[in-house]
């Protein structure tokens, strides 16, 4: 099956001419969920060490210190919003949107940041996201139509304490929204997810306390055409 790349005629000047480097790869990027979160955000438009867009309530406290920053836990992306020469050329043949997951405590007290079964309901069923390249519509949908590439699934339990708690995820890991028409992205273009809540985001912890902030990843996997060196 042929892989739908883009020319790369905008290759760098440093690179070997007539050679080119292919990798199946992961192109991702994440944002901050937390309680009463009613805003949009954009993400893959911010590079490794600005700050993660939060999609936060009035007054809601400081996120956790992991979810403050892009780093190689967060995103790829070494300049805003593009691929760039550092990446290259890429086919985006899957794309999935993880959840990151609380823990709890032998009492059953969650951890104050990361989603409980509350807080991926509510971004299940609230939050919906739209991927653009060049400024273009390439696909949409709600959060549960791009299931986790990987994660945890799932599990009840009850702990020492005879608490019940739950782990969920964002449907089956690996699952992912396969892509039959592999979407093309130049290394110039520009890539952005913009991810909208249809009503404000009610998590189990008051915004107050935290808000239980909780990263939720984009994670694309794609074909990728970089530069020999």
């Amino acid at each position: 099956m042929k892989v739908l790349l883009p020319d790369a005629r905008f290759r760098s000047p440093t690179a070997v001419e007539g050679k080119a480097a292919m990798r199946d790869e992961n192109l991702y990027s994440a944002f901050v969920a937390q309680d009463g979160g009613a805003a949009a955000v954009s993400i893959f438009t911010v590079p490794r060490g600005q700050n993660i867009p939060v999609m936060q309530g009035a007054g809601a406290a400081a996120v956790a210190a992991h979810q403050l920053r892009y780093s190689p836990l967060t995103t790829n992306f070494s300049k805003a919003g593009e691929l760039g020469s550092g990446i290259g050329d890429a086919a985006l043949r899957g794309i999935g949107m993880n959840i990151e997951t609380a823990w709890y405590t032998v009492a059953g007290v969650q951890n104050t940041f990361g989603a409980g079964d509350r807080e991926v309901n509510e971004i299940l069923s609230k939050i919906s996201m739209e991927l653009k390249v060049g400024g273009k519509k390439q696909i949409e949908g709600p959060v549960f139509a791009f299931p986790a590439s990987g994660g945890l699934y799932g599990g009840i339990s009850t702990t020492g304490n005879n608490v019940t708690v739950a782990t969920v995820q964002n449907g089956w890991p690996g699952a992912l929204r396969r892509v039959k028409i592999p979407i093309p992205v130049a290394r110039n273009d520009t890539l952005e997810a913009i991810i909208t809540p249809a009503s404000p985001l009610s998590f189990t912890t008051a915004a107050a306390a935290g808000g239980n902030p909780s990263l939720v990843w984009i994670n694309c996997h794609a074909i990728i055409k970089g530069d020999a060196r």
